[in-house]
């Protein structure tokens, strides 16, 4: 006997009755390896003292002699954020055995609100800060604290991408500025300048080796710094250049008032489902000489 052809048409359907996050970077790589604060308000002040130097007394009894030590006034502006998902007041019973997806929304909601936190991190570091007495004279990075993405150790400059020469640059800049070698430094670079640095040959088998070592997690520190890959790294789309930077703990502060989730029933809008994270943050770079930037073509 043959079998009934029609039974396929029967068969059911299976769905999945809970929700999958998509492929995406969920934690912060960075909020830990800045200095973080908390300003109540709008913005924070902070009061800076220059380096003070010991004049050679030439005299027996002489007159004292008063120096001057320049301050200076840094200040950090937070801004608010937020992730907004509603649902229809009827989603629930129409999505049947499919469970309503409130806890995911929230969890996707944390996930940007770190890719925020490393976002601004990023760009208060090589970008502009702001100092004086009201907040409003900008201060650039200088050139004095940039590795330019033509630079190279000898021969003709030539734009390249991330290179060890690049590195050892960096990690002079940061020494030649006194910047406290107790203090940990991190380099924060994205996916394609850790391939650069695995496609680099004109360097010694012992970098190699190393290079090879901290790209697959055997040791995470190279050239003084400790690694950090993120894209969030300023890129820019017209001329593919990123500006992935070195830096000391202290340099960069982040702000943030913490991370709050409100779900609520709104009459005004048919009784829907709103879910809304919000939080306050905002990063600065406290000081140039903590900071170098180091520009890399991604240019294929």
């Amino acid at each position: 006997m043959s079998a009934m052809t029609t039974i396929p048409a029967h068969y059911p359907v299976q769905f999945a009755t809970n929700w999958r996050q998509k492929v995406q970077q969920i934690q912060s790589k960075l909020r830990a390896l800045v200095t973080l604060d908390l300003v109540e308000g709008k913005e924070k002040s902070y009061n800076y003292l220059d380096e003070a130097v010991m004049r050679e007394i030439t005299s027996r009894a002489g007159e004292t002699t008063a120096q001057d030590q320049t301050t200076e006034k840094r200040w950090n502006r937070t801004r608010g954020f937020d992730a907004v998902k509603r649902f229809d007041e009827f989603d629930e019973a129409l999505l049947g055995a499919i469970v309503l997806p409130t806890s995911d929304v929230v969890a996707s909601h944390a996930a940007a609100y770190n890719r925020k936190c490393d976002e601004l991190i990023c760009a208060a570091a090589v970008g502009t800060a702001y100092k004086g007495e009201d907040g409003t004279t900008p201060v650039v990075l200088p050139e004095t604290q940039k590795v330019a993405v033509s630079y190279v150790e000898t021969g003709s400059a030539a734009n390249s991408g991330l290179t060890v020469a690049k590195l050892r640059h960096a990690m002079f800049i940061l020494d030649d500025a006194d910047a406290d070698s107790d203090e940990e430094r991190f380099f924060v670079a994205g996916p394609k300048q850790k391939e650069d640095l695995l496609r680099t040959t004109e360097i010694t088998s012992r970098d190699y080796n190393a290079v090879q070592a901290l790209v697959e997690g055997k040791i995470d520190v190279f050239m003084g710094f400790k690694f950090r890959w993120s894209k969030r790294a300023v890129l820019d789309s017209t001329t593919d250049i990123r500006t992935c930077f070195g830096y000391v703990k202290s340099g960069i502060v982040l702000s943030d008032s913490g991370h709050k989730v409100h779900m609520d029933i709104l009459p005004t809008q048919n009784h829907c489902l709103q879910v809304r994270s919000v939080a306050r943050l905002g990063a600065a770079r406290n000081e140039e000489k903590k900071v170098v930037s180091v520009a890399c073509d991604q240019s294929p």
